[in-house]
């Protein structure tokens, strides 16, 4: 009980992590996403990248052996899992080294559920599917089992599969920079030295780097679906999993029924050329799309003009903001510089729910009001936990570095001189990352995986018009060379179309329906511009509390209307994706105060339990109360025994909104709650 309230708090306090899971981008968790763009990563922005070729082949040698999911089971959802066992390199007949991927099937909630099954093709490359399931399954991708199974696995390096080509040293060396002193190219220096350190301990592992690519990534997925007994499923590709999607329509079309494209990487574009034109344009879409909403425009006049002032002023005075590591609780004091608040935007135009929250953003930033950043940054950091960084290098390096030279990864960084500084030191997206490939040695590509794809497989192709990495325009220029693709374009949309909201789900399961159809895409005339969040928006809300009863924890009390239930117990106010006030309300019985305290605290980040700032007396107990900063953010406790059993009332809050919140919302809190 007491470590359902300790991981509740932190889910609270890093309310916005999940929108970066699989849009960093990406992802988003891209997205994205996704290392951190701070002084150590405008190094290190994640994206998605390219693929090879394979033969065909209906018979497989792959074997397929069900065992127990390496994760925690979702609730109430019934899974099957397993290993398949893949040759390592498939264009070494004679070696006889295998891999293992960890592979997931989740089962429809219909009665009579579709014989061909969607299979989720993860992005990066180099993201791990499997490891985020606990986190993010529920919101993302259930909506999917409606009338299908779910299958995923983790790509060949990625994940739960063995071997993993995850860089620890570089995440450490992420973690160290963040205090370090240093110029930007001595942090690019640290972290390309960490993924040498990387590369050597793989290679001394037996690993082959060139054997990791999405060549072989199509051909274990067709192993997958002939060893798992299906002659047809469906295809869903994210971000780098659409240029995998479009390697297996290439190489494998004949276990195919139908593709789905989500955030769409031509094989024939060239990421780190395009790179600065894209970010160019999803930053322009941003600034005009604030300009045309008259609350906006008036709330933030000229927010791009706004922007790159405040880009200008952080770099010639930078600030220092907390950013914490999720997991352990350790913060950091960190310079924030102008440089890293452009790899801020990039990295957030990733993720639709934030979108509409990024005027806000800079004017809090421009107003000197750092706790939203902190929080973003530390949800940058943990992206790093759920990524494969040396996939993505020896995909990258295998398929995408080899096609450019680095006076034309110049050229086009130069284009765009406002944002040269986010990509001129970037190991993986900018002429640095043809210094990595230099040492990686992942082998070169044959020139068919920079050369687009033709086929006449029903797919349909689904763009966001804010996304900062995958351009609707690619989108456009994929389905060019399918005889049976369908576009739609999501206004207001950033990286994850199909992860962004119900019109998305509906327009792909009328798709998977008949995919010889068109789809019915109806619901995308309900589909706008984001709604900015604005000052005259906040100041107009009304707090009005309501009772609750919590069988779950013996408890009764209040919360205001409106605010969701994120957990039991724990209620999310949820003003836009970057608002993470929240007030927690739970038991715990055998358990003191002073032990949840202490256990609160260093879930807090706190290096010891705070002193008590007072007490308060309701009709039925008497409150010991603490008040905390926690990365950015103000949080106030209270903490009283009944009868064996502690209460908490937790309410983390904005600075700027901590007396309004905790007049109207703590102590009535304190003064209602009651153990049932």
């Amino acid at each position: 009980m007491t470590q359902q309230i300790y991981s509740t708090v932190g889910r609270i306090i890093s309310g916005i992590i999940v929108a970066f899971l699989f849009l960093s981008a990406c992802s988003a968790k891209e997205v994205t996403p996704t290392p951190i763009p701070t002084k150590e990563a405008t190094a290190v922005i994640q994206i998605r990248t390219a693929a090879p070729t394979m033969e065909s082949a209906e018979e497989t040698t792959a074997v397929y052996e069900e065992a127990n999911c390496e994760f925690d089971v979702p609730e109430e959802r019934d899974v099957t899992c397993g290993w398949l066992t893949v040759p390592e390199d498939r264009n070494s007949p004679d070696d006889e080294r295998t891999i293992r991927l960890h592979v997931a099937k989740f089962a429809s909630v219909s009665d009579n559920p579709a014989s061909d099954p969607v299979v989720y093709l993860a992005g990066g490359p180099g993201e791990d599917a499997l490891e985020t399931v606990p986190f993010t399954f529920e919101s993302l991708f259930a909506p999917y089992l409606a009338n299908h199974d779910f299958i995923m696995f983790d790509q060949r390096g990625t994940g739960y599969s063995d071997p993993s080509l995850a860089c620890p040293e570089m995440r450490q060396t992420n973690f160290d920079l963040l205090e370090a002193d240093v110029t930007v190219e001595e942090a690019t220096d640290s972290i390309i030295e960490s993924l040498l350190v990387c590369h050597d301990r793989l290679v001394a592992d037996g690993v082959n780097l060139s054997a990791y690519n999405s060549a072989a990534n199509a051909a274990d997925l067709n192993d997958l679906r002939l060893a798992l007994g299906f002659d047809e499923w469906n295809l869903l590709g994210l971000s780098y999993g659409t240029r995998l999607a479009q390697t297996t329509m290439r190489d494998y079309p004949d276990g195919l029924r139908s593709v789905i494209l989500d955030s769409t990487y031509p094989l024939e574009a060239n990421l780190l050329t395009d790179i600065s034109n894209n970010a160019a344009r999803a930053y322009t879409e941003l600034f005009d799309g604030c300009a045309a909403d008259p609350i906006c425009n008036e709330a933030y006049p000229e927010l791009e003009t706004t922007f790159f002032n405040l880009v200008e002023k952080l770099n010639n005075e930078n600030i220092e903001i907390t950013t914490a590591d999720l997991f352990t609780g350790t913060t950091y004091d960190t310079p924030f510089t102008g440089d890293d608040l452009l790899g801020v935007l990039f990295q957030t135009l990733y993720s639709t729910e934030i979108i509409p929250s990024l005027p806000q953003l800079i004017s809090e930033i421009d107003g000197g009001n750092y706790a939203t950043l902190s929080a973003l940054m530390s949800s940058f950091m943990l992206n790093g936990e759920f990524f494969s960084s040396g996939m993505q290098f020896s995909v990258q390096c295998n398929e995408e570095s080899i096609f450019t030279s680095e006076a034309e990864v110049m050229a086009a960084v130069e284009k765009h001189p406002e944002l040269g500084s986010l990509f001129i030191s970037s190991p993986n997206l900018g002429p640095r990352a043809l210094e990595v490939c230099g040492f990686w040695g992942a082998g070169s590509a044959d020139a068919i995986e920079n050369e687009a794809v033709l086929s006449d497989i029903p797919t349909l192709i689904l763009a966001g018009e804010y996304d900062p990495v995958t351009p609707p325009a690619w989108g456009q220029q994929v389905q060019s060379h399918l005889s049976k693709a369908s576009f739609y374009e999501f206004p207001g949309t950033g990286h994850g179309v199909s992860i962004s909201g119900e019109c998305a789900v509906a327009i792909v399961e009328s798709f998977l329906a008949d995919p010889e159809d068109e789809p019915d895409a109806s619901c995308l005339s309900t589909v706008g511009a984001p709604q900015f969040i604005t000052p005259g928006g906040e100041g107009a809300e009304v707090i009005t509390l309501a009772p609750f009863t919590n069988s779950d924890f013996g408890i009764a009390g209040v919360v205001p209307e409106g605010w969701e239930q994120a957990s039991p117990g724990a209620y999310s106010r949820g003003r836009g994706a970057l608002d993470q006030t929240a007030l927690v309300q739970q038991a715990a019985s055998g358990v003191t105060a002073e032990q949840l305290l202490n256990a609160l605290s260093g879930q807090l980040g706190l290096d010891e339990a705070p002193e008590s700032s007072g007490t308060y007396e309701t009709d039925v107990y008497t409150w010991t109360l603490y008040a905390v900063e926690v990365p950015g953010l103000l949080t106030m406790i209270g903490l009283t025994e009944a009868d064996g059993t502690t209460v908490v009332v937790l309410l983390v809050s904005p600075a700027n909104e901590q007396e309004t919140l905790v007049n109207a919302v703590f102590f009535p809190a304190l003064d209602a709650l009651k153990v049932e």
